[in-house]
């Protein structure tokens, strides 16, 4: 898919979310759902979403009164496409309507040659499952200075 065509799609999906968005809840359902956004040109990712065990490497599509009782933190294992990137998993804990996911990323600064890591806040309403990420980096490509980058993104289930 072109950077525009991306571009497009997450648009579309903002102005849909705005104008039809119910009252937020945590209503997010376990399953696949393909991460859109502008960030990355050269992969895509998916998110396998699942209930949260407490710890952050620790989901479960099963909900269990004592190992994964219902809660509205969420796991996520993030699964690059092409498998060239460095896969994580971490909770999704949901506050005011909206989800939060922080994780370090060991690629999270693409170089030519080489990459660097990033520290990244994914965060997105709980109902249109559209947000932002928050992409902070103690330095850039080639020397040049750390900084902090805002990308839109949307989920859509698979």
């Amino acid at each position: 898919m072109s950077r525009a065509a991306i571009l497009g799609t997450v648009s579309a999906l903002i102005v849909t979310s705005v104008l039809s968005a119910p009252i937020a809840h945590a209503d997010m359902r376990i399953g696949n759902y393909e991460v859109l956004t502008d960030r990355w040109n050269d992969h895509s990712w998916i998110w396998s979403v699942m209930h949260s065990c407490g710890a952050p490497d620790c989901g479960t599509y099963f909900e269990d009164p004592v190992i994964a009782p219902a809660t509205e933190t969420m796991n996520v294992r993030a699964i690059p496409r092409p498998l060239k990137s460095h896969a994580f998993q971490q909770s999704a804990f949901f506050a005011d309507g909206r989800y939060t996911l922080t994780v370090d990323v060991a690629d999270g600064v693409r170089c030519i040659g080489y990459n660097l890591p990033s520290h990244d806040v994914y965060t997105w309403d709980a109902v249109s499952l559209v947000g932002s990420i928050e992409s902070s980096f103690a330095a850039g490509c080639y020397g040049g200075p750390g900084g902090v980058e805002t990308h839109s993104f949307a989920l859509r289930r698979h």
